[in-house]
């Protein structure tokens, strides 16, 4: 009887010491369109994506016939999720089919080579960035917050009263932080 309790104790730290030394990462990753994906990472913290069955198609018709379809990622202070054609070279992407990472809990949020992320208003976002995470993003991810929602098949284009709030919240140039946040979108300040 002393023996299973010994047993069953070592059973219920494993864990816990296991992840001390180690960043986790999570085994599915979720993008502002609901769809999920495998993510794997070997020992040096590189990863990819694994489609599994609830995730999107691959932009077969995007792609042409030299191309493949499949999916990829950016990482800086949020990350991005991209359905592209690649080839031996690389990969090649259009705005209407990438979609941020969110998320519910930090758990939710990977670790990419020297980069950990954590949950910050839904999205998962660069650690080293806390400085930046009530601030408003450029043009370019407003456009991608605003629109993200709409899973990647289905016509991704603002509505006019959508690109004129949008116009109306990011002024400047495309790279210069929104100055507000559009009507309707999702607000990633956290």
């Amino acid at each position: 009887m002393h023996m299973r309790i010994v047993v069953l104790s070592l059973v219920v730290l494993a864990p816990a010491c296991a992840g001390e030394d180690e960043p986790l990462n999570p085994s599915t990753i979720t993008d502002q369109s609901g769809a999920v994906f495998g993510w794997e990472c070997d020992d040096d913290l590189r990863c990819r994506l694994k489609r599994l069955e609830e995730s999107p198609p691959a932009p077969v018709d995007d792609c042409g016939p030299k191309l493949t379809p499949t999916f990829s990622y950016s990482w800086g202070h949020m990350i991005e999720l991209s359905a592209v054609c690649a080839d031996d070279e690389g990969w090649v992407s259009f705005p209407s089919l990438g979609r941020f990472v969110v998320c519910e809990a930090d758990g939710d949020c990977p670790t990419i080579q020297d980069d950990s992320y954590v949950c910050n208003a839904g999205f998962c976002k660069n650690a080293d960035d806390a400085e930046y995470f009530d601030q408003l993003p450029n043009r370019w991810a407003m456009e991608q917050i605003c629109l993200g929602d709409i899973p990647r098949y289905e016509p991704y284009e603002a509505s006019p009263e959508l690109a004129a709030a949008i116009d109306e919240a990011c002024p400047g140039e495309s790279n210069d932080p929104c100055v507000s946040l559009p009507a309707g979108c999702r607000d990633p300040r956290g």
